[in-house]
């Protein structure tokens, strides 16, 4: 038998624009040594691979310039392309963990400028108004929040703007996978876009610090704003039998995280979603953003498999554990039980 050659990893390379690769040369230094020229001389390269061992000595040439480097325009030019070269990155591109873990070792005193580079390039992202460009932003969205300090620093900076970004472009998705009806290609594209889309507006709310508190929960507050509309838009898509079930069941999942998220007291929650799940919402005792995000789950008619995933959503989303949701937990597991036990089998 002949022995199996070790197949090569490839790595697509990273390019940088025109405006980027001319502030490079402009100051990289003659003897090679700056980080500069270090960029250079990476984004030069036609392997991602050799750009690799470049991105790695980012840090430790960092490490031995002076506290005061943070103010020299040499390393600020820098600090904005590395952000631009992050944010140009496909979500499965080796070099872009490689970049994110170089940079959690930043030292200190490079943070602010850094933070602040980064910032920016994500706001002009979160600008774009082309469609098919959105799943992009919303992968980086998605990547600054993984095990990368500074992307997740500027998602917080960002997070109304994020939100924003987020119900929008859920909305014209929707509207543009409904003109590309019987296009099955480009509807694969956009169902999968949508799918993300939620998936992401979710961690964001798992994961962004602001969340656990109540500032933000005022009618008046833009982030409260944004995610009522995202709720809508999750309610929307769940009522929505010509979406994947795949986008429906995510849906279902959001619909119950953005309520506990959202509901005050949460001691009432177990009792609100029971009432939702046995179609029993009176509508005259639950709060006016309820019914204006989830009108259809309260007075409208939702089909079993709607309500299928509204029951996964119960089960999955909310803490169980240890018995904190008391009595009223009880008797919403008890009812998420019996829903489920009348369903059709046909959902099941």
């Amino acid at each position: 038998m002949g022995v199996k050659k070790k197949k090569e990893m490839q790595v697509a390379a990273l390019t940088i624009c025109h405006q980027d690769l001319e502030t490079l040369k402009s100051f990289a230094d003659v003897e090679g040594k700056n980080l500069a020229s270090l960029l250079l001389h990476c984004v030069q390269l036609t392997d991602g691979v050799s750009q690799i061992h470049y991105i790695k000595q980012i840090v430790p040439l960092l490490e031995k310039a002076d506290k005061n480097g943070m103010c020299d325009p040499t390393i600020q030019s820098c600090l904005d392309i590395l952000a631009g070269i992050y944010l140009s990155l496909s979500l499965k591109n080796p070099l872009k963990k490689v970049l994110a873990s170089s940079l959690n070792s930043l030292p200190d005193f490079f943070l602010p400028e850094a933070m602040h580079r980064f910032t920016s390039r994500l706001q002009e992202e979160l600008n774009t108004t082309d469609l098919y460009s959105y799943r992009k932003v919303t992968d980086n969205i998605s990547s600054c929040m993984e095990n990368f300090n500074l992307g997740r620093a500027s998602v917080n900076n960002l997070l109304k703007n994020v939100l924003h970004f987020l119900q929008k472009s859920l909305i014209e998705i929707l509207e543009e996978n409904r003109k590309c009806a019987g296009n099955h290609i480009i509807q694969t594209q956009l169902m999968n876009d949508l799918l993300v889309g939620i998936r992401v507006s979710m961690m964001l709310v798992q994961k962004v610090q602001d969340f656990q508190g109540n500032l933000w929960k005022t009618s008046d507050s833009p982030i409260w704003q944004n995610m009522c509309g995202l709720l809508s838009i999750f309610t929307k898509v769940l009522s929505d039998d010509d979406l994947l079930q795949t986008v429906q069941s995510t849906s279902g999942l959001a619909i119950i995280l953005f309520i506990k998220t959202m509901f005050h007291p949460s001691e009432k929650i177990p009792h609100l979603i029971s009432s939702v799940l046995l179609r029993s919402v009176d509508c005259t005792s639950v709060p006016e953003w309820f019914m204006s995000s989830c009108r259809s789950l309260c007075c409208g008619d939702i089909s079993q498999s709607a309500v299928l995933f509204l029951c996964q959503g119960t089960l999955a989303m909310l803490d169980w554990q240890n018995g904190s949701m008391g009595r009223s937990g009880e008797a919403l597991l008890l009812d998420t039980a019996h829903v489920l036990f009348t369903l059709s089998s046909q959902v099941l």
